[in-house]
């Protein structure tokens, strides 16, 4: 997650939780829909997963990362930010002095709850899931006029999130697809519903699974400069999606 997530919220402090039974139960959330999540300390950054909550130990657990180096910097950090998003709810909260643990015998990440978690759900942010029944691309022009369509896996009246396999851009162009570039007059195609042209800033880029690298990644972007009836398109869809969930559940 792109920290310009949390840092551009205004009155932060009014999304603050400090009640420990509520932090304990938004973190079990996070944790049972095996959230990722970006973690941040001394200028590193790696993904992680809530495994467990002890709360009769105070403990918060947190995958193993892959890399051993990372691994062994973020014990030896004072502090770590921890930020994701859930169901269009952005999070944020900091953690100390982070330990190797084992838990049933599986290497972990072990460090005291969190005294307080921002819990920010704005109207903006709600995603809704692509359905597979609908055809959602966005396509990207890239510095050397390439165009590449990439399917759409959640959008929000604030942005969407596309979904890259990395197997069909070079390297040099895949490097392009890093938080804070610009992308001018993607076109947009709402299934069969209309098709607009925006504006996308990559807000973040991060594997699906940090595990397995083949199974591709998802590239968060936020829209810039939109226009009203595109907004109200949007608004519609979304609207017509959410439908669609409920008659489903």
């Amino acid at each position: 997650m792109s920290p310009e997530q949390t840092d551009n919220i205004e009155n932060m402090e009014n999304y603050v939780l400090h009640g420990r039974s509520e932090i304990i139960q938004k973190l079990r959330q996070l944790g049972k829909k095996n959230t990722l999540m970006s973690v941040h300390f001394d200028g590193n950054t790696m993904l992680t997963t809530i495994i467990d909550i002890l709360p009769e130990k105070n403990l918060l657990v947190l995958d193993y990362g892959a890399n051993e180096t990372i691994n062994k910097k973020l014990t030896q950090a004072d502090k770590a930010v921890i930020k994701t998003d859930y169901d269009g709810i952005v999070s944020q909260f900091t953690v100390h002095k982070v330990q190797k643990a084992r838990l049933r015998g599986t290497q972990t990440l072990a460090c005291a709850l969190p005294d307080k978690v921002l819990w920010v759900q704005r109207r903006e942010s709600y995603r809704v899931k692509v359905p597979l029944s609908e055809k959602v691309i966005c396509e990207l022009t890239f510095s050397n006029n390439q165009t590449e369509k990439y399917p759409v896996l959640d959008i929000s009246q604030g942005g969407l999130a596309l979904f890259d396999s990395n197997h069909e851009l070079d390297l040099e162009l895949e490097l392009e697809l890093e938080p804070g570039k610009v992308f001018e007059h993607c076109k947009l195609t709402l299934g069969q519903h209309s098709t607009s042209y925006i504006d996308l800033e990559i807000r973040n880029h991060i594997p699906i699974n940090p595990q397995e690298a083949s199974e591709g990644s998802r590239c968060g972007c936020a829209f810039l400069n939109l226009n009203g009836n595109f907004e109200m398109s949007l608004q519609k869809f979304i609207n017509m999606v959410e439908m669609q969930q409920k008659r489903v559940d």
